[in-house]
């Protein structure tokens, strides 16, 4: 994946007397976006020698921000479906499709956020901007939100990135997928699964232990 995601800084306050108010959707990008500049910063003068520190460095940071579970499951499809768990007949075969699914996301998490760190590391950038909300409304029962993100570099127009974000149950906003130039990941992403599924002859544990993602951001299976 290329790119600098997210740019800024969030306050949210509580008292004895008020519950925390969990930050919205553009404050999550852009408080998210200034963490991962400052380790961009600073792995600037240990990446050559210790790069398993920066990718752990960035996890940390996207870890409580990316719904990896919600995500990988968005791209595998109809094999981690409802549909498909319900039509299982044995505890043997449900117990497999649990076990497919927490195989198949950390997978993922671990290719898709060595790809954007790398990614990350090659970001020439001069300025990030996270746009506001079209208009300020309440969120309150909102299914999702996109976030645009302008990177300016040396090119005339800068580069797009939109963010879906999706509450969770406890309304902390979630990235649920990444736009990039107008190229939806998930989409391709799960293209790229259907592929992999057709080539391994509906073998889903083949799938999983042969998915790469490279760093043009896309995946593949070989």
């Amino acid at each position: 994946m290329c790119t600098a995601l997210f740019a800024g800084t969030v306050a949210a306050e509580s008292t004895a007397s008020m519950p925390l108010v969990s930050p919205g959707p553009h404050e999550v990008v852009e408080k998210t976006t200034q963490q991962v500049m400052e380790v961009i910063t600073s792995a600037k003068g240990y990446y050559a020698t210790d790069p398993q520190r920066f990718y752990s460095e960035i996890e940390s940071v996207l870890e409580d921000v990316i719904d990896f579970d919600g995500f990988s499951r968005g791209v595998m499809g109809q094999y981690a479906s409802k549909k498909m768990y319900v039509s299982l007949e044995t505890d043997e075969e449900k117990s497999a499709f649990k076990e497919r699914m927490r195989r198949f996301s950390a997978t993922f998490r671990n290719g898709l956020v060595q790809t954007y760190a790398k990614g990350l590391l090659a970001f020439n950038g001069n300025r990030i901007d996270v746009l506001p909300p079209i208009e300020s409304k309440d969120l309150s029962g909102t299914d999702s939100v996109t976030v645009t993100q302008h990177i300016f570099g040396e090119a005339e127009k800068p580069f797009v990135i939109q963010y879906k974000l999706r509450p969770n149950r406890a309304g902390e906003w979630k990235l649920r997928n990444v736009t990039i130039e107008a190229i939806n990941l998930g989409i391709v992403y799960r293209g790229q699964f259907n592929s992999a599924v057709r080539l391994y002859d509906g073998d889903i544990d083949k799938v999983i232990d042969n998915w790469s993602v490279d760093p043009t951001g896309s995946a593949k299976s070989s």
